[in-house]
């Protein structure tokens, strides 16, 4: 059983944030606090435990340095089953993943970037923490996959620059924040996402100028990308494109858990390519995995209901062959039908019997 660490946070939500956070890496949900009933667009705290005196939504500290051939992440990675949709947090990784070697030997330390309360702690497995911190009545921010080097408790100020822990040995650290003065756009149904989401920042946006630099110099990422931070919203109104779950799924229980990973589906942007789309499938219509389209095919932002039928040969992510196929029509602006058939060779060009119904 997961230990958790927080206060007022009701226990129900604790119970369910700790299933999905042990089956997955952070997870896409948010611990319910004493105001999580408040609207996205509402300023109200995310918790009672308050923020330390004169702290300030900046990182003038490096949480961990990295060295030579260790990449960073933009937000958006994808890797179903438990990131069907584009992740709300960055990566600090031990390897490169240019040369497709993301993990490496070895522990580093990690700090705290600037002071903040702890604010939540789970353990998933006896090991490794997510501790996520309150920096004012805004900004938050949190680790995943951290080794503690001392116990932590749920009020406690760490100064910036304390050494709070180490990775795994060899593994990635998970960074997230979020800024509730923070909007997006591009979720299509609030309601599908926790706070921690609907207010996703870019870490990196909120580092010291100097600490940016070389941040960016190691995050993978296209140069021919706009900018080195990503995006997780992707959504528009009437339009393909963007994260759709299975009729019948409650909003409560979208990609955050195991019941809902396999039953979502994107339609999106690479996180190291942003002009490369994206299929990535949680399950249930197929087997997991991400795909991309044929350089021809229409764009998932230019498919709408006028459109009918769009077949998509799924290709490796080379581009090189072909792994299944798919069709899917949006019947109306909020739902769309799916069907999914693995093979080399398949070019079905209609639905059966086997076909889902998916909505926003």
């Amino acid at each position: 059983m997961a230990t958790i660490r927080a206060n007022g946070f009701a226990a129900a939500a604790l119970t369910a944030l700790a299933f999905s956070t042990v089956v997955s890496c952070g997870g896409g949900g948010s611990p319910a606090g004493p105001n999580s009933n408040c609207s996205a667009n509402d300023s109200c705290p995310y918790t009672n435990v308050a923020p330390p005196p004169g702290g300030v939504a900046q990182f003038t500290v490096m949480p961990l340095v990295p060295g030579p051939g260790q990449s960073i992440t933009a937000l958006g990675n994808l890797n179903p089953p438990g990131h069907v949709l584009p992740t709300d947090h960055a990566y600090f990784y031990a390897g490169d993943l240019s040369k497709n070697t993301p993990f490496g030997t070895g522990t580093r330390n990690v700090y705290m970037p600037t002071t903040g309360a702890v604010m939540f702690l789970l353990q998933p497995t006896g090991t490794d923490w997510k501790t996520m911190f309150i920096v004012t009545n805004n900004f938050y921010f949190y680790f995943d996959h951290l080794l503690l080097n001392a116990p932590l408790t749920v009020g406690q100020i760490i100064p910036a620059g304390t050494l709070i822990g180490t990775t795994i040995p060899g593994g990635a650290l998970d960074l997230g924040a979020f800024d509730l003065a923070v909007a997006h756009t591009g979720f299509a149904n609030p309601a599908r996402y926790g706070k921690s989401t609907l207010h996703v920042v870019s870490p990196w946006k909120y580092f010291t100028p100097a600490l940016q630099q070389e941040i960016y110099a190691h995050v993978y990422r296209a140069p021919s990308a706009a900018d080195k931070d990503g995006q997780i919203d992707f959504g528009v109104a009437g339009k393909l494109v963007g994260d759709w779950f299975q009729q019948g799924l409650p909003a409560d229980q979208n990609s955050s858990g195991p019941n809902g990973w396999p039953r979502s589906i994107a339609f999106v942007y690479d996180y190291y390519d942003p002009s490369a789309v994206r299929i990535s499938i949680g399950g249930t219509i197929g087997p997991p995995g991400v795909w991309a389209i044929e350089p021809t095919a229409v764009r998932p932002e230019n498919v709408t209901p006028a459109n009918g039928v769009v077949s998509y040969r799924l290709m490796y992510i080379d581009g090189v062959a072909q792994y299944g196929q798919m069709l899917v029509q949006m019947t109306d602006a909020q739902t769309i039908k799916v069907e999914m058939w693995v093979g080399q060779t398949v070019n079905n060009t209609a639905f059966d019997a086997n076909a889902f119904t998916y909505v926003r």
